[in-house]
């Protein structure tokens, strides 16, 4: 497994043109010091800063410079770019939030079955066991879909060039560049820890072992990191053995609910950080519409 490496950059910006360049910068960095989002602890902590950090670049995009540029030909281009990079953005927050909504919805279908029915009605080939197998089957391969249509994303921000027309339009182009590529991070973290350890085919999520973030603090290294997500897999697996040899145990099945609890609060605190993201998304993408329109 790859060691996981920082994708966001330190960048110095020209304070003097605008207090808010300081400000962004101050947020990229602190932002960096965060990584690697290998926990849902640090992921939340992420969404916070991140948040901060649309706060800020939106009162820069609102700044009477900004609003004021003159759109000569190249000017407009990079606006227009910027507002395409914004809807893919938007795009990818819906596909993150569908795949959030399906990993919850079956946690709650099959917590609710442990809870009313228990183990006996259930059968190798039918259940609400294998229902929730095939739907985590389904949810990996669209992870990997998200992931491949991100990691693109960023690949054509890595060689975009800005050259506006104004010096201060191309400065805060950079600046909106760097943040797509700090959301990109953020949105690709959460799917990496959802996805858990790949366990179908090999060479499809061979690409979600080379993105999974390894980085952990010194007293961790000799440790895997081992999720909620990984922890239900490896539980019902083991769950699902003992039903098949008519060896289940109440204590069994209780342990799957309180860990498939555990994942469906995780998964709200993502939904929740990630709408109040989105808001910011929305306002990013209002400024860059209002620049066109004055």
């Amino acid at each position: 497994m790859e060691n996981y490496t920082s994708n966001l950059r330190s960048i110095s910006l020209p304070s003097r043109l605008n207090p808010s360049f300081d400000q962004i910068e101050i947020n990229l960095n602190k932002l960096k010091t965060l990584e690697p989002f290998y926990s849902s602890t640090r992921i939340h902590s992420g969404l916070v800063c991140l948040i901060e950090l649309y706060t800020t670049v939106d009162e820069l995009l609102g700044s009477t410079q900004t609003q004021k540029v003159n759109l000569h030909s190249r000017n407009k281009v990079l606006i227009e770019d910027a507002l395409s990079r914004s809807t893919r953005l938007m795009d990818s927050y819906g596909s993150l939030l569908e795949l959030l909504g399906k990993m919850k919805g079956s946690a709650r279908v099959l917590q609710f079955a442990l809870r009313r029915k228990g183990v006996a009605t259930y059968s190798t080939t039918d259940g609400h066991l294998m229902d929730y197998f095939l739907s985590r089957k389904k949810v990996k391969k669209n992870i990997v879909a998200c992931l491949g249509s991100l990691e693109q994303m960023e690949r054509e921000i890595e060689s975009c060039l800005v050259e506006g027309e104004d010096h201060h339009l191309s400065m805060v182009i950079r600046v909106l560049l760097e943040i797509v590529i700090a959301t990109i991070s953020m949105f690709r973290c959460v799917l990496v820890i959802l996805s858990g350890k790949p366990k179908l085919d090999h060479k499809v999520f061979s690409f979600i072992t080379k993105l999974m973030p390894t980085g952990k603090p010194n007293c961790h290294k000799s440790r895997e990191i081992v999720n909620d997500a990984d922890m239900i897999d490896l539980t019902l697996d083991s769950l699902w053995k003992h039903i098949k040899n008519n060896e289940c145990k109440t204590v069994e099945v209780q342990i799957v609910m309180e860990r498939l609890h555990k994942l469906d609060h995780e998964v709200e605190g993502y939904e929740v950080g990630l709408d109040c993201l989105f808001r910011k998304l929305i306002q990013t993408r209002v400024s860059l519409l209002n620049i066109l329109a004055n």
